[in-house]
């Protein structure tokens, strides 16, 4: 189980986000168009099928008249994305009624039109399917039709489809590591779901089930709670984002004013959160490149007016470019540069086959631009300014580690730090001269740990371990952790930490999208 796993994991890293996502929706549509040609669901394959053409079609369709309508750069993955789910979303279309398409396309056309229109400083507010879904109902409420004629069904809530619903939503959630908004989510739903039906019929737990089996709060969860444009940057207002929604998408205290449904729920939720996101798109000059060490390359924009952020965090960085791989155009970066800075600095590190997105980052002329948005993460350094640190970086997870050392530098905080550097060779390391020079005016003490190579004067050989951690850092216990690199030596050490005898809300571990 342990080996299947860490394949999962390897492959989900490998992967850009949005490829998860959109590979994951078509195979829950594939699976579901099968049953329904087997007969195992309540809707016909062929009716399915037209249903998928329909969503996904006029959402991709929209998406380049908005596009060149805006003269911005067509994301079509997302407008995949926004089709696949409103596939799930509205009653399929009757081939006896094709009047049915009809509203799917116009809830696919709204949905896309959201992301070009609701829009502030360039940043999209609102979660487009969500978004589609309210405006054609509110349309319906003009326009009297026929009862049925227009539904939000959330179809998806068959029982037959939960098996492959599940596996595929926890997909998803490894890769974005959203656990904190969907687990609130979940048990604060599911917590009022149970009340209310007690509340009605008087039964507790008599239909538990029907939540997770025939409900849309896994599918809502998974694929619409979790997007990243309209989710807040820390875990605990994520906690706090999951829970609202989940509240209001079950209670019906709100029922003798106003209907809510999922939908609207999730709306509620966005207008929520943004009050803590970053309130627009950031264009990124480009300064200038160097390589800082063998397949490691530092980027240094200028900074944007009025942009702030906190020593750790990170942004998703958006470069459109030709010959594009299916690992996408979008990338989460942690900022190496620090807030007292008047630049942002992204190091990445290469490999020989490498991706058409690092291929063209290094492409880039002084002056082109990269789009960054999605600030957040929480990887940030203690409230309590007398707290001991204990650093732990593995390769290019040094990064979040440089934009702290700075700023703990500008602020002349006298933070007792102490920084495990740990790479294959000491050629790999970078900023290595920055960490020595600054360590001779605040307490920052540099061990560099070589794995492979030969280490010299007061580097370490081998690994990071319990006897290391006792001769190199005797008050290791008295000190918060942090964790930065590949998920897999993140997690070694953490465990060896928490084997030392090292508190769990000691360690803190760096958010690591993947090597896409």
């Amino acid at each position: 189980m342990n080996k299947i796993r860490k394949t999962v994991n390897s492959k989900l890293d490998a992967t850009g986000m949005y490829r998860v996502v959109s590979v994951g929706l078509l195979i829950l549509a594939g699976v579901a168009i099968g049953f329904g040609f087997f007969g195992l669901i309540p809707y016909a394959g062929t009716e399915l099928v037209l249903s998928l053409v329909v969503a996904v079609g006029v959402a991709l369709v929209a998406n380049i008249f908005f596009a060149k309508l805006f003269s911005v750069h067509a994301n079509h993955e997302s407008a995949l994305i926004t089709g696949l789910i409103l596939f799930f979303l509205i009653l399929p279309a009757q081939l006896s009624q094709l009047q049915y398409s009809g509203i799917m396309a116009a809830v696919a056309f709204f949905a896309i039109a959201s992301k070009y229109l609701l829009v502030w400083r360039k940043q999209h507010i609102l979660n487009p399917v969500a978004v589609g879904v309210v405006a054609v109902t509110l349309l319906y409420s003009f326009f009297p039709l026929p009862p049925g004629y227009f539904e939000s069904s959330w179809w998806i809530g068959q029982p037959v489809l939960f098996v492959p619903l599940v596996l595929v939503g926890l997909a998803v959630v490894i890769k974005v590591r959203k656990w904190a908004p969907v687990a609130s989510f979940l048990v604060v739903a599911f917590a009022v779901y149970v009340y209310e039906e007690w509340r009605f019929t008087g039964e507790f737990l008599e239909n538990w089930e029907g939540f997770w089996l025939s409900g849309p709060s896994v599918f809502l969860a998974a694929f619409m709670l979790t997007e990243p444009f309209t989710m807040p940057p820390t875990k605990k207002v994520q906690r706090w984002y999951g829970a609202f929604v989940g509240f209001l998408s079950q209670t019906t205290v709100l029922a003798p004013f106003l209907k809510i449904t999922p939908e609207l729920a999730l709306i509620a939720g966005n207008i929520f959160a943004y009050v803590f996101r970053i309130r627009r798109k950031l264009f990124l000059s480009l300064r200038s490149k160097q390589e800082i060490a063998p397949n490691t390359w530092e980027l240094v924009f200028a900074k944007p007016a009025g942009f702030t952020f906190q020593p750790g965090q990170y942004l998703e960085w958006m470069l459109p470019h030709k010959n594009l791989d299916q690992r996408g155009p979008r990338r989460y970066f942690t900022i190496a540069s620090s807030p007292t800075e008047e630049v942002v600095r992204l190091i990445f590190k290469t490999v020989d086959a490498g991706s058409s997105y690092k291929k063209a980052l290094l492409e880039l002329d002084s002056g082109e631009q990269v789009i960054a948005s999605q600030l957040a993460g929480d990887f940030l350094l203690p409230k309590d300014t007398h707290q001991k640190l204990g650093f732990i970086a593995g390769g290019i997870g040094i990064t979040p580690f440089i934009s702290q050392v700075k700023y703990l530098q500008d602020t002349q905080s006298t933070r007792d730090c102490k920084l495990l550097y740990c790479a294959n060779e000491e050629s790999e390391m970078v900023y290595t001269e920055y960490f020595t020079t600054v360590a001779k005016d605040m307490p920052l003490e540099l061990i560099p740990v070589v794995a492979k190579g030969e280490a010299s004067g007061e580097a370490e050989s081998g690994f990071v371990t319990q006897e290391m951690l006792q001769r190199r850092v005797p008050d290791y216990l008295q000190r918060c952790w942090y964790l930065s690199g590949p998920p897999p030596m993140v997690n070694a050490y953490s465990s060896l930490l928490k084997e030392a005898g090292v508190s769990s809300r000691n360690i803190k571990k760096d958010f690591f999208p993947g090597l896409a």
